[in-house]
């Protein structure tokens, strides 16, 4: 888990963090609401019955014993349950807590000096039907005391007093109590409080996970924002390794990251004019070379003849050789040739046509109407030079294999051929400049190790890179790929 989790974008990562977060928090925050709401609901019902009960006492104490019963019957209601016995229903105080004794005291500053009061915690509250049609059955169950019996007093032993009271329950009840009047008389009660008040409606819980879900999506869009010079210095590196081109990143971002993105625009112009001042002198000193090897080989030629003249301009020669490639090589990095819709397939069959003239065969597949937009001078380069190198060290009656492949967004090219091959531990070494392998490659004067660099060069330059491969069973299987755009 913690491993796909690293493996996720940034941004994934904070917003499960946020998200998380706020489901717990918006848990947490939802039970303390509901616990507070419970009890401040549990004050204020046991409050109001009590208040009742006080009033319906006094009016008991005050009317003749043949009202008694209308009286009950119209102080009764959805919400509290009243009945008069000759003994007590709840026959002592169960809690002594601090609201007991506070609502006893407030019965006797009344005038009801004896009183048993039951105050039911949440956990033990049963469930009561008190609901208008069914308060003239229990009045009557009450008046005879059949509620009294099997039902104890105290929590614990029993169960909570009414704790069998009917099937379709509508009211968790919250208070029992008894209060002796003045006449020797018991006026029982029991009090409840409807059980849906308590729940949270529906349109609450959607307006909280509403806000919960639009909190979530501004910190996601406000991450999303301050990470976007973060992506956009990963594209512009990105560019900057495939293209050498200084892609600047925008200076508008937050302070923290502004230091990085002005050290990463100043790493690119110095990396850029380092790599122009390198190029500049090296095509500089190849061009200076230039004269005194013409004032050389015009010196040998009157040199009378002798196999040290021979050497001599076949030396110059090579020297000449090199230092054109090197030019050239400069020139790549220097100027780079744009990009136009080019007919591909014909771009390859032209130049296996030029080979075949030369009495070389190029085993090629057509691809007919593949087109692209590809630098095509800078193409045929590239595909020149690998069957170069292929038929120097395979020769000219070596099978030498041409394939082109478009994949998505890449163009690959490939040759292979089945000459001797290049050791697996040089493959990368002779993509460098001026390498040249022993002579056993090695067969021919003009090789100058420079064919593979500018060919790797120029993939690198146009988004792709040059693979170099064992052939099999034998030979060396190069190709070169570059991006489509």
């Amino acid at each position: 888990m913690v491993n796909w989790y690293q493996r996720q974008p940034l941004i994934y990562q904070i917003g499960l963090v946020i998200l998380i977060g706020f489901a717990l928090s918006f848990l947490l925050t939802l039970f303390l609401l509901s616990y507070d709401k419970s009890q401040r609901l549990n004050q204020l019902s046991v409050s109001g019955a009590v208040q009742r009960v006080i009033a319906v006492a006094d009016t008991l104490q005050q009317t003749p014993q043949s009202l008694h019963q209308s009286i009950l019957n119209a102080s009764s209601s959805s919400d509290l349950q009243l009945s008069l016995t000759d003994t007590p229903r709840v026959t002592a105080a169960s809690q002594t807590d601090n609201m007991s004794r506070r609502f006893i005291q407030q019965l006797a500053a009344a005038g009801i000096t004896e009183a048993n009061l039951t105050l039911i915690s949440q956990s033990q509250r049963p469930l009561m039907d008190l609901s208008r049609h069914n308060m003239e059955g229990m009045r009557g169950m009450m008046n005879n005391g059949d509620m009294m019996r099997g039902a104890s007093t105290k929590p614990g032993r029993n169960g909570p007093p009414f704790a069998g009271r009917g099937r379709n329950l509508n009211y968790s009840a919250t208070i029992d109590g008894s209060v002796k009047l003045a006449a020797g008389q018991w006026l029982n009660f029991s009090s409840g409080m409807e059980t849906d008040i308590t729940h949270w409606s529906n349109s609450v819980l959607i307006a909280l996970a509403s806000v919960m879900l639009l909190t979530i999506l501004l910190s996601l869009l406000v991450i999303r924002r301050a990470l976007t010079p973060i992506t956009q210095l990963g594209s512009a590196a990105l560019a900057f390794a495939r293209n050498k081109q200084v892609q600047e990143v925008n200076s508008q971002v937050p302070r923290d990251l502004l230091p990085t993105i002005n050290a990463f625009n100043d790493m690119q112009r110095q990396l850029t004019d380092y790599i122009k001042e390198r190029t500049q002198l090296l095509a500089a000193i190849s061009h200076d070379l230039r004269t005194p090897l013409t004032s050389l080989r015009l010196r040998a030629e009157f040199i009378e003849e002798s196999e040290d003249k021979q050497q001599l301009l076949r030396t110059i020669g090579t020297m000449e050789k090199m230092l054109t490639a090197t030019m050239r090589f400069a020139k790549n990095d220097s100027d780079r040739e744009p990009r136009q819709m080019t007919n591909i397939d014909s771009l390859l069959q032209t130049i296996v046509d030029e080979y075949d003239e030369k009495g070389v065969e190029i085993h090629y597949q057509p691809q007919p109407g593949l087109t692209g937009n590809i630098p095509p001078v800078s193409v045929r380069r590239m595909t020149e030079n690998l069957l170069n190198n292929a038929i120097q060290y395979a020769g000219n009656k070596a099978q030498i294999t041409l394939a082109l492949v478009q994949d998505h967004e890449q163009l690959r090219i490939c040759v292979a051929d089945n000459g001797v091959g290049i050791p697996a531990d040089k493959l990368q070494e002779v993509l460098k400049p001026f390498t040249r392998l022993s002579e056993a490659r090695d067969t021919d004067s003009s090789n100058v190790g420079l064919g593979l660099a500018i060919t790797h060069s120029l993939a690198t330059a146009y988004g792709g890179n040059l693979l170099l491969q064992p052939n099999q069973p034998s030979g060396l299987k190069a190709t070169v790929s570059l991006s489509l755009h």
